[in-house]
């Protein structure tokens, strides 16, 4: 039997564990319309595909959760009522807030809906148990392409296993992983060690990669318009623009598509108060480590950047692009492996009893930027048509204002480039930051101004 790796095991905790369930989405807006055969034919692929399976949840401590066969197949593409023009974004929130289930299924949703005056738009959505970004593309573009199984995301040990088997095949695992995790303790235990002498005895009496380290100032906040408590649900905005204008915009300070997605983000934050223009923040840039004829459901890992204070980004986005460049080529340093992989496998162990505790001092990114790069030009085109514009996102349901105060995030952002189209989506994170929809869109469409951009919501 497959089993889940540490990260499907960390968004199944978040779900069942914490009650925050965190899903994927895929939306395509069409100017015309889309076959209904079309659809019908990209969701029989979908349910073929690797994206339909489910969890079995081991009873043997230490044993690792496994994938089998979906226990419930999806629903069959589900065709919304005709929406206005100004409903589009209402109408993606509302397909981003399906109740999903990565065990009992079903763990995925293909949507559509007609929109008045011509036009349609497509959602695909997926619990995160299930795959990652990286995989709900794959797995959308194979479909797009008449294949249920992608390349890069095969779908293998899933059939069901009998009970017999199933435990004498959990003890064992349940066993192989309780070495590794004290085995990988204590690998830890010592290179932690290790580096606090080093710390100790560095030249300067400074303790090493303090500077990095060093937290981001606290400062007053925006006035707070969210409630005190309740249920919230971050405010988001999908954003296009011309996908050459970024590419010169990027070009013209010394930058990256890449580079300027992290500038943007950073003047969106700043614009907010919810960072001084002199703070060094720290920058999440996701990176995929999906390989051809990989089985994982996850494969995301990431890297991150400390972006100095003093806006100099504005004018020259070298430094962000060689820091990134030099972040991504250390992370595929496969000979070097950082304390937090080899304390992996104790936290997969861990009952869900002390995983909740442990939760409560979690925290979310301040700034999170996810380039997806070209993947939305391969998803472009469904039937025979072209998309206008392609969006992706991932978004975390069932959250209140507490539960975002206390992990006080920031903004998470995902950018792709789909043709002709380059498309942002940016979500605020802190309820007292970006207290609306409309606010945040004034943050954006400023923003965007400021590098020469024409910025155009959906």
């Amino acid at each position: 039997m497959e089993r889940l790796t540490y990260d499907d095991d960390l968004f199944l905790r978040m779900e069942c564990v914490l009650g925050v369930p965190v899903v994927n989405q895929i939306v395509w807006r069409f100017d015309s319309a889309v076959s209904l055969d079309a659809l019908e034919s990209m969701w029989q692929l979908l349910a073929t595909g690797p994206l339909d399976r489910s969890v079995r949840r081991s009873t043997v401590p230490g044993a690792r959760d496994g994938w089998i066969t979906a226990r419930t197949p999806a629903d069959p593409i589900v065709l919304g009522h005709p929406i206005a023009r100004d409903g589009i974004d209402l109408w993606i929130e509302n397909e981003a807030a399906v109740t999903l289930d990565p065990i009992h299924g079903p763990a995925w949703r293909l949507s559509a809906t007609s929109v008045d005056g011509g036009g349609t738009v497509v959602s695909l959505v997926g619990s995160h148990v299930v795959g990652d970004g990286g995989a709900l593309t794959s797995a959308a573009a194979a479909a797009l392409a008449g294949r249920a199984i992608p390349d890069d995301f095969v779908r293998g040990g899933l059939d069901q296993v009998p009970p017999r088997s199933s435990v004498r095949a959990d003890i064992a695992d349940g066993v192989g992983q309780i070495g590794a995790a004290l085995s990988g303790m204590a690998r830890a235990l010592g290179r932690t060690a290790v580096d606090a002498v080093r710390s100790r005895t560095s030249s300067d009496g400074v303790a090493a990669g303090s500077a990095a380290a060093s937290p981001t100032p606290s400062r007053a906040r925006a006035v707070t318009a969210a409630p005190r408590e309740g249920k919230w649900v971050p405010s988001t905005v999908v954003v296009d623009c011309v996908a050459r204008d970024w590419a010169a915009a990027a070009a013209s300070k010394g930058g990256s598509s890449n580079s300027l997605l992290v500038a943007v983000v950073l003047g969106i934050l700043t614009a907010s108060g919810r960072v001084g223009p002199e703070d060094r923040v720290r920058v999440a840039l996701p990176v995929s480590t999906r390989t051809p004829g990989d089985s994982r459901a996850n494969a995301t890992s990431g890297v991150s950047i400390h972006v100095d204070g003093g806006q100099g980004y504005r004018d020259d986005l070298t430094a962000i692009r060689a820091s990134s460049k030099q972040a991504f080529t250390d992370q595929a340093d496969s000979t070097v492996t950082s304390v937090f992989e080899l304390l992996k496998p104790l936290m997969q162990v861990l009952p869900d009893v002390v995983v909740a505790k442990l939760a409560a001092s979690g925290s979310a990114p301040l700034c999170l930027c996810s380039n997806l790069g070209d993947r939305g030009a391969r998803l472009r085109t469904i039937g025979g048509v072209d998309a206008a514009a392609v969006a992706m996102r991932s978004i975390t349901q069932n959250t209140d204002v507490a539960l975002l105060r206390r992990t006080a995030g920031g903004i998470s952002a995902w950018w792709n480039d789909s043709g002709d189209r380059a498309t942002l989506c940016v979500t605020g994170l802190d309820p007292d930051a970006f207290p609306s929809k409309e606010h945040l869109r004034g943050l954006v469409e400023a923003e965007y101004a400021n590098w020469g951009l024409s910025a155009e919501f959906w």
